[in-house]
């Protein structure tokens, strides 16, 4: 019988008493159930062993590569899926196992080779040493790669390769989806307010506090065009803070590049600009071109193909959960 529940955390932690002298002894908890899966415990020791494997290993593979905020984000991304990847590794082992799946040394020979040589250019040197500073013993590494073909192999056969093909109507609904992506940049429809941060009438604290009570107004539906008419002091103010249709090369900087990143229909939080805070707001893009279906088919073909693969995987890792017993725990 398959058994998918959630309990709360705290009903079933695994907890020591400490003892503080002139206090009160409270419960520590020192490692925490997180989930069962057919009768097999996973903690949150287990879960974070993982996630260490896990950041090893990506790190070892994209070391000098990626930019420390896409390391934060990658690594930020594993912690918070972590679980669902254990439990869904745990039953897809399991699954591989019950199939008979044998890995052979042979297939994770090439697996470790592959990975010496995408990384470190076939320098086993360089290779053996990063592994040492990740912490990881080269029987650790070998058993990692082992479960990845198996995961892969089971993935990969789950993910509907066999799908029907892409119909014309999927793909014009999906040209229509993502033309936008591909559309040429266009140009800014903009308004802007320019609020000084002090007048010989306000001091820098009364200009603040106004523009606070402008961001309120605006972001509670105010109208744009009246409050720059009123508060506004640049030579747009009369016209409701209207610039016009501008390209790239109009503002400055720093105001040109917030303007091509602000959606249409939206506003920016305020720019400081010399002795101004301005207030942007992209009223639409204008002479934007979106390729033709034509040039676009592939790209289509192959979204949809991709999208249709993962709702095929999805399912069966969902079938696997059904049929079998997973019990998670909040945290």
């Amino acid at each position: 019988m398959n058994i998918l529940k959630k309990l709360p955390h705290s009903a079933v932690a695994i907890i020591a008493f400490g003892f503080i002298p002139g206090a009160e002894a409270k419960p520590i908890v020192l490692n925490s159930l997180r989930a069962v899966v057919n009768a097999e415990p996973i903690t949150q020791s287990m879960v974070d062993a993982a996630v260490q494997t896990q950041v090893r290993v990506w790190l070892m593979g994209n070391k000098g590569m990626v930019s420390k905020a896409q390391a934060t984000k990658e690594i930020r991304e594993m912690e918070e899926r972590a679980l669902d990847d254990l439990i869904d590794r745990k039953l897809i082992l399991t699954e591989f196992e019950r199939l008979g799946g044998v890995i052979k040394n042979q297939y994770i020979d090439k697996a470790v080779a592959r990975f010496v040589q995408d990384r470190f250019n076939g320098d086993r040197n360089k290779f053996a040493k990063e592994l040492t500073e990740s912490g990881m013993t080269i029987a650790q590494f070998r058993e990692v790669q082992k479960d990845q073909i198996a995961v892969t192999a089971l993935r990969s056969q789950n993910s509907g390769d066999n799908a029907v093909p892409n119909t014309p109507w999927e793909k014009k609904g999906k040209y229509d989806e993502i033309k936008g992506e591909f559309a040429s940049e266009g140009k800014v429809q903009l308004r802007i307010m320019s609020i000084p941060k002090q007048t010989p009438e306000s001091t820098f604290e009364q200009q603040e506090k106004l523009l606070k009570d402008l961001i309120a107004k605006l972001n509670s539906g105010s109208d744009f065009s009246s409050l720059a008419t009123t508060h506004s002091a640049d030579s747009f103010a009369a016209k409701g803070g209207y610039v016009g249709i501008i390209g790239r090369g109009t503002l400055n900087e720093g105001l040109t590049q917030a303007a091509y990143a602000i959606p249409p229909g939206q506003i920016s939080s305020p720019l400081e600009d010399g002795p101004f805070w301005r207030i942007l707001k992209v009223e639409k893009r204008v002479g934007q071109n979106s390729p033709s279906y034509d040039k676009l088919e592939d790209e289509v073909d192959k979204r949809l193909s991709i999208e249709k693969r993962q709702k095929a995987l999805e399912s069966w890792l969902l079938k696997l959960r059904r049929d079998a017993n997973v019990s998670i725990y909040d945290k």
